[in-house]
C-alpha cells in the first residue's frame, strides 16, 4: 500500500478541527479575501558527356557524403533498454500528470495519467499469486476541450476518516479547460463535474480523510476547495498576484500552504477562508525587497511535512534557491543556494549589475550560452529515518541533486550534506524527486526520460532505470507494506506510461 501521509499530533494552539461537518458557501455570495500584499536536382540530362572538371568534382562530392554518412553512423546513441515491468500506451500526445496507489490487499497498482491529448485513463495491474500480471486500462469519459494538468487519488488517505465512515475510493481530474471531474476508482464512472477556476493547474486531497480536495489555477491566481461527498464548494481562497504554481494541505489538515508566480508562500485557515501570513520569498519584479525577499522569477513546487513538529514547508524557486518556512511559527528557516554560476556568468552579472536573469529560470552568458537555474523538484526526508530526520532534499534544471541538513546551521540556515550528479557529459534536468518512505533513498526523474536512485548519506546511485525515449513529466512512488520495495510509475513526453520496480 502506498504510504500515507502520517497523522501529525503537534498542537500548535490552533485546534481548528477541519474534517468535521463543514459550513458550505454558495458560490454567489463568495467574497473575494484580499491580501497585502534547393530544388530537386534535374535527372534529364544523365547521359550527357561531363569534362574532365565535372567528373572530379562529383567524385569529391560522393567521397564526402560516404564519410558523413559513416561520421553519422558513428554518433548514433545505442539503443535505450527497456526495464520497465509494465508500459501504458493509450495516450497519443505526451502526458503531464501522473498518479498511483498500491492496495496490498487485492495485490493491485491503480495508476491514473492525463495528457495533452485532452485525455485522462485510470490503469490497473494486478498480480496473481502465481507472480502473473494482467492489466486493463479505462478512459475516463469526460471531454475535455483542453489539456490535463493534474490528478489525484483519495484512497492513502480514507483510513484516517475522522468520521469514521469509509468513503468512496475517488479519482480528481483537473483541466486547464477549468473543469474538475470526480470518478470512482473502482470502474472509472464519472460521478461529478465541478465549476470551479480557469485553468486548473494541481489538485490534493484532505489527508485526513479524503474528503475534501483543493485544486489551483495558474491563471486567475485563486484556490478553491470542495466537499467531495455532497459535491460542494467550501471556500475560494483570493490573494496571490499571479497563477498559484502548487498549494497542500498541512500533515495536520488545519492549514493550507500555497505558492505561486508572484514570488509568495501563503498560509490559510481552511474553514475561515482567509489568508493568515504571506512570506515573500522573491521580489519578481527585480527590485530590492525586505528581509524575506530576493531577486528573480516565481516560485514552482512546495512540499510540507518537514521538523519534528511537521510544520516545516519548503519551495523551489526560478531564482535557483530554495526556500524553508516554519507554517505556523511564521519565520523563514533557510535559504538554500541550489543553483551555482559559472564563472562565465558571473563575470557577465559583474558586466551587467542591473541584470536579473532571463525568463524561465535561464541565464545567458557572455558567450550566449543559456544556463538553467530553476528548482523544479524539493521534497522532505520522513521522520522515522535514523539520522537523516532533518534532511531534504532540491532537484533543478541544472540536474543537480543537493541533499541539505537543516538541523545543521551553515550558509542560508543549512548545511549542504550531498551534492548527486550524474556526470559532467549529462545535460538533463530534475523534472520529480521523491524521498523513499523507510530508507534514506531520493528518487529522482530526469529530462532524458531516466529515473535515478541516490543514496542521500553517501551522493552516489544506487539504482538507475531506463525505457522512455523522451523527457519525463511527473512521477509517482508507491512503496508496499512491509518490504522496502518502491513501485515509480512516470509519464512522459513520449506518449508512455512506464512502472518501474525497485528492489533494495
Amino acid at each position: 500500500m502506498a504510504d500515507a501521509l502520517p497523522p501529525n499530533n503537534n498542537n500548535n494552539g490552533d485546534e481548528e478541527v477541519f474534517d468535521e461537518p463543514p459550513t458550505f458557501i454558495d458560490l454567489n455570495s463568495a467574497v473575494e479575501v484580499k491580501v497585502d500584499d534547393a530544388p530537386a536536382a534535374d535527372d534529364d540530362d544523365d547521359d550527357a558527356m561531363m569534362d574532365d572538371d565535372e567528373m572530379a568534382h562529383n567524385q569529391n562530392a560522393t567521397t564526402n557524403t560516404a564519410a558523413a554518412d559513416e561520421t553519422t553512423t558513428s554518433d548514433k546513441q545505442p539503443p535505450i533498454i527497456d526495464q520497465s515491468k509494465a508500459t501504458f500506451t493509450s495516450h497519443t500526445d505526451a502526458i503531464y500528470a501522473i498518479t498511483s496507489h498500491y492496495d496490498a490487499q487485492s495485490n493491485t497498482l491503480y495508476i491514473v495519467s492525463g495528457g495533452g491529448d485532452d485525455r485522462a485513463y485510470l490503469h490497473l495491474m494486478t498480480t496473481s499469486n502465481n507472480n502473473q500480471a494482467q492489466t486493463k486500462t479505462i478512459p475516463l469519459a469526460h471531454p475535455h476541450t483542453d489539456s490535463i494538468s493534474c490528478v489525484a487519488l483519495n484512497t492513502p488517505y480514507i483510513t484516517n476518516d475522522v468520521s469514521g465512515t469509509t468513503q468512496a475510493n475517488q479519482i480528481a481530474v483537473g483541466s486547464y479547460d477549468g473543469s474538475i471531474v470526480l470518478y470512482s476508482t473502482t470502474d472509472g464512472t464519472l460521478l461529478h463535474v465541478f465549476e470551479g477556476p480557469t485553468d486548473v493547474e494541481w489538485a490534493r486531497f484532505h489527508p485526513k480523510g479524503g474528503t475534501v480536495l483543493l485544486v489551483g489555477s495558474i491563471a486567475d491566481g485563486t484556490i478553491w476547495m470542495y466537499h467531495t461527498p455532497s459535491k460542494q464548494c467550501l471556500q475560494v481562497f483570493v490573494g496571490h498576484e499571479g497563477g498559484v504554481t502548487d498549494g497542500v494541505f498541512t500533515m495536520d489538515g488545519k492549514a493550507i500552504v500555497s505558492c505561486g508566480q508572484d514570488g509568495t508562500v501563503r498560509v490559510w485557515a481552511p474553514k475561515k477562508g482567509v489568508c493568515k501570513h504571506v512570506f515573500r520569498l522573491m521580489d519578481v519584479n527585480g527590485g530590492s525587497g525586505g528581509e524575506e525577499e530576493g531577486g528573480g522569477g516565481g516560485l514552482t513546487c512546495l512540499a510540507v511535512g518537514g521538523g519534528q513538529d511537521g510544520q516545516l514547508a519548503i519551495c523551489g524557486g526560478e531564482d535557483g534557491n530554495a526556500y524553508v518556512v516554519h507554517v505556523s511559527g511564521k519565520k523563514v528557516v533557510a535559504t538554500l543556494t541550489h543553483f551555482e554560476e559559472s564563472a562565465a556568468t558571473t563575470a557577465n552579472n559583474n558586466n551587467n549589475p542591473n541584470g536579473q536573469g532571463g525568463e524561465d529560470g535561464m541565464e545567458e552568458d557572455e558567450e550566449g550560452f543559456v544556463e538553467a537555474r530553476s528548482v523544479e523538484a524539493v521534497g522532505f526526508c520522513p521522520g522515522n529515518i535514523p539520522g537523516t530526520a532533518h534532511w531534504c532534499a532540491t532537484g533543478g534544471v541544472d540536474g543537480v541533486l543537493k541533499v541539505w541538513n537543516m538541523n545543521v546551521g551553515g550558509v542560508g540556515g543549512a548545511q549542504l550534506r550531498q551534492k548527486c550528479t550524474r556526470g559532467a557529459d549529462v545535460k538533463a534536468g530534475i523534472t520529480r524527486l521523491r524521498w523513499h518512505n523507510s530508507l534514506p533513498l531520493v528518487i529522482a526523474s530526469y529530462t532524458d526520460g531516466v529515473v535515478c536512485i541516490w543514496d542521500a548519506r553517501v551522493g552516489t546511485v544506487v539504482g538507475t532505470f531506463t525505457g522512455h525515449e523522451d523527457m519525463i513529466n511527473d512521477m509517482d512512488v508507491s512503496f508496499v507494506d512491509g518490504s522496502n520495495a518502491a513501485v515509480i510509475v512516470t509519464g512522459s513526453d513520449d506518449k508512455s506510461v512506464k512502472m518501474f520496480e525497485f528492489h533494495p
